[in-house]
């Protein structure tokens, strides 16, 4: 994403240096390592499925981008390798994250008919999910809200730009209107804490708010905006991405301008201190989403 904005070529050397990792990381089977010692040396057989759903749409992203053909190449290897693990599993997120990747990989391989009947098969079992666990005051895929969980209605709304069918977009805006409901207070993002979550029935945790949720909550709005052209979703957007830079429910910015880091937690008392990567990375892909947005918003 940063070098379709910039062209940079210090850019593209990270991307070759990332890819460079995964290649490494990918096992004989097509799945791949998660865990790595100092000495590099691999800790695990293979990965979660979590793990192995964000790989995927990573290597499906960078297959739909403009990077090097060379880029692209080696993406749709290690994608290629390793779809025969694409499948609904027990983790609704890994469902969600595959569906993303086969959204980005179609885009560029539209004729990917394997890929397209994997993307079926996660977004169906989504909704499945869904109506499984739905109920009137309730319009969730599990019976928990835990983290990313803007995630879910996101891979909704992809799969239903590419397959039309008309049970995903519903299921998306039911269920991304219900976590508004829950998180957007009094214009304020309030995402789910993850000391206790929110179970169906028992009080919801505010406390420790992660990053990883904005950025979720973000791309879902996004991509709801993208398919109904609705402005409430971009509005939306914004009121979640201003939580990393202190429109959040203590005040408090989690994006550190000195280092160009974000803080990896908000507490009541104010922000988690560490800068971890996933954090910093749920920050940079929050504001590279949002940028081709924000003339849209007049601010």
């Amino acid at each position: 994403m940063e070098f379709e904005r910039t062209g940079s070529r210090q850019t593209l050397q990270l991307v070759s240096k990332y890819l460079s990792f995964l290649h490494y990381a990918q096992t004989p089977s097509g799945h791949f390592h998660n865990f790595m010692s100092y000495d590099q040396v691999w800790l695990d057989d293979q990965s979660s499925d979590d793990c192995f759903g964000r790989v995927i749409w990573a290597c499906g992203y960078a297959l739909s981008s403009k990077l090097h053909s060379n880029v692209q190449k080696v993406a749709r290897q290690l994608f290629d390798a390793g779809k025969r693990w694409i499948n609904p599993s027990q983790s609704l997120r890994a469902r969600a994250y595959m569906t993303m990747g086969c959204y980005y990989y179609l885009k560029n391989v539209p004729d990917g008919d394997d890929v397209r009947e994997a993307m079926e098969q996660l977004a169906d079992s989504l909704c499945e999910a869904y109506k499984y666990s739905a109920k009137p005051d309730w319009k969730w895929y599990e019976n928990v809200l835990t983290y990313s969980n803007g995630m879910m209605p996101r891979a909704l709304f992809l799969a239903y730009q590419t397959l039309k069918k008309k049970e995903y977009l519903d299921i998306a805006v039911e269920s991304l209107e219900f976590l508004t409901s829950v998180c957007i207070l009094d214009g304020v993002l309030y995402p789910i804490g993850c000391n206790g979550w929110y179970l169906k029935g028992y009080e919801r945790a505010y406390y420790d708010q992660q990053p990883v949720d904005p950025m979720a909550h973000t791309l879902s709005y996004i991509a709801a905006y993208d398919v109904t052209q609705e402005k409430k979703y971009l509005d939306l957007a914004k009121t979640c991405f201003d939580w990393f830079f202190g429109h959040n429910s203590v005040g408090s910015p989690l994006y550190d301008p000195v280092t160009g880091g974000c803080f990896d937690a908000l507490a009541p008392d104010g922000s988690n201190l560490n800068q971890g990567s996933e954090s910093t990375i749920c920050c940079l892909l929050t504001q590279l989403a949002m940028q081709p947005y924000i003339d849209l918003l007049g601010t």
